[in-house]
């Protein structure tokens, strides 16, 4: 119906000859145009609903009478009233619901997602009641891990003048960090042919040292920058890594010391570290080398060398390191993967060609166990001995239980193929383990759920090669080196990349070690990552 309305009643033109001027009708408020009672009454009232709301929110109506915000949808059955505490949790669970299904590509993750939190902020969380020391802790460490910096506070080169070093093979830190256990590669260059050699370091203060090194850094900072010489680091926590060098291990020109402390001529397959029991610290080691027989044909024999660690055992029990249980050779024919340490059941796990076997060095007895038959590339044993997991090649990592008198394998991770290094977390639970492979993948799995990783770690980068793994005694970082000799530390707990640092001499064909520890020097609280690369250890100090 229109607006306009035929009015009959009487009109107000003038008729004939009437001078009378024209007057327009009159105007109701029906009427086309509104009048001043309409105006004020069509103005919208303060509790009136209008579109977006203090908070400017597209697509909602907001309601000052019961301050609430309406969605604007065509369908009149769906409208919600949402109050400020409602689309503030609306926006956490989204945003939580995104964290949780986006892509674990951890390479420069800390960037996109920070994980350092100042001392301050930390501290007033925890006064607050918002985290546990627990907590705390690990943000400090992460931290610390984040301003890393890619060059090392300091470089101290391998002290044995009389030998050419190619390059580490192992290493490994003790738990007090007052000690370091190397395996070194010598050149044939030297005055010996060429071997590798265990050293022992003994990481200490020395007190003019951190004055010296002081005013060293102090007067390298007054100089110009275009002017500075190149410099290694200043050694400003004062410590000194020196070798250990026992009385009988004088060689018999008394200008060169030897500080060996064993060698082997052969070449090192697997090495570890064996706590035989709380006095005695072994070293177990693989030596590989090839015979020709009389036939003519060539033939690979494998030797596992069982020996004592005087500088990592208790002084009290030096005279019984000659003991027999502590010195042991086992020799097999053919090849040797790996070589594990089961401290509860005092047994010794070899990874051989198709299988793999347990020989127990108290009753001298073995027994063999299937492994699918594939190479078993690492293996390791659960905390209380019963399972060892091993990493198959070409094949999934598997769960075998030593109690089972037949049928070993109780379990297989799907996906975790060519693993070359596994590790069980004791601290997260007995099924959880962390696996590294030919994929360039670091993967966190847990054997109730075999199907899936819990998470992924990449960056990481392994073309064919079993490289240095490496997990802090809190099992909080876990440290690789790859392939193009980064040396990278990702959280086990949110799976971010926390540092990554290139190593020089890329042309070595030997990789580059890396370990960490928290109470470097004996110290507790003091933070280092170390990383031997050639005849050098790069000690990068982590600071806040």
């Amino acid at each position: 119906m229109s607006r306009y309305r035929l009015r009959k009643t009487r009109s107000n033109w003038p008729m004939g000859n009437d001078s009378a001027h024209w007057e327009p009708p009159p105007i109701h408020a029906n009427e086309l145009i509104q009048s001043k009672e309409q105006e004020s009454s069509s103005a919208p009232a303060d509790d009136a609903p209008y579109e977006g709301g203090p908070l400017n929110m597209a697509g909602f109506m907001y309601n000052p009478r019961s301050r609430k915000y309406y969605k604007m949808t065509n369908d009149p059955s769906m409208p919600h009233g949402f109050s400020k505490a409602d689309l503030a949790r609306m926006e956490r669970a989204r945003e939580a619901k995104f964290q949780a299904n986006r892509p674990r590509f951890t390479s420069g993750s800390f960037l996109k997602r920070p994980v350092f939190k100042p001392v301050a902020t930390l501290l007033d969380e925890l006064t607050l009641g918002r985290c546990s020391i627990s907590r705390m802790e690990r943000h400090i460490h992460e931290s610390r891990l984040l301003n890393c910096s890619p060059t090392p506070s300091f470089v101290i080169k391998t002290p044995v003048e009389h030998q050419n070093i190619a390059g580490c093979e192992y290493l490994d830190v003790s738990e007090n960090g007052d000690r370091l256990v190397g395996t070194f590669t010598v050149n044939p260059n030297g005055p010996s042919p060429k071997h590798s050699a265990v050293y022992v370091f003994e990481v200490d203060s020395a007190g003019d040292t951190i004055q010296q090194e002081s005013e060293r850094r102090e007067a390298y900072e007054l100089l110009p920058i275009c002017s500075r010489p190149s410099s290694t680091g200043f050694n400003t926590l004062g410590l000194s890594v020196q070798p250990m060098l026992s009385d009988d291990m004088i060689s018999d020109q008394p200008a060169i010391l030897d500080y060996a402390i064993t060698r082997y001529d052969s070449f090192i397959v697997d090495q570890t570290m064996a706590r035989i029991d709380a006095d005695v610290t072994c070293m177990l080691t693989v030596t590989a080398s090839d015979t020709i027989s009389r036939h003519g044909t060539v033939c690979s024999y494998c030797t596992v060398h069982l020996e004592p660690l005087a500088e990592l055992s208790d002084p009290e029990a030096m005279p019984t390191l000659n003991s027999p249980i502590y010195n042991k050779r086992w020799r097999e024919k053919g090849n040797i993967w790996s070589v594990g340490w089961n401290a509860p059941q005092m047994s010794i796990g070899f990874g051989l060609e198709s299988c793999f076997r347990v020989e127990n060095i108290l009753t001298d007895r073995s027994f063999l166990m299937s492994s699918r038959k594939r190479n078993v590339l690492n293996h390791c044993f659960s905390s209380d001995g019963n399972l060892v997991y091993m990493g198959l090649r070409s094949d999934d990592v598997i769960k075998s239980d030593l109690r089972m008198n037949r049928d070993h394998i109780t379990g297989q991770l799907h996906g975790a193929i060519s693993t070359t290094s596994v590790k069980v977390l004791e601290n997260s639970g007995a099924e959880c383990v962390v696996t590294e492979g030919f994929d360039s993948v670091i993967r966190v799995w847990d054997f109730r759920w075999p199907k899936k990783p819990m998470m992924e770690m990449n960056g990481h980068r392994n073309n064919c090669n079993r490289l240095n793994v490496f997990f802090d005694k809190e099992e909080r970082f876990v440290f690789a080196v790859g392939s193009d000799r980064y040396v990278r530390g990702w959280s086990l707990t949110s799976g971010d990349m926390l540092c990554s640092i290139k190593s020089p001499e890329p042309s070595n064909p030997i990789f580059p070690r890396a370990v960490y520890s928290d109470c470097w020097g004996g110290r507790h609280g003091n933070t280092a990552l170390i990383v031997a690369v050639g005849d050098s250890m790069r000690v990068h100090s982590l600071e806040l």
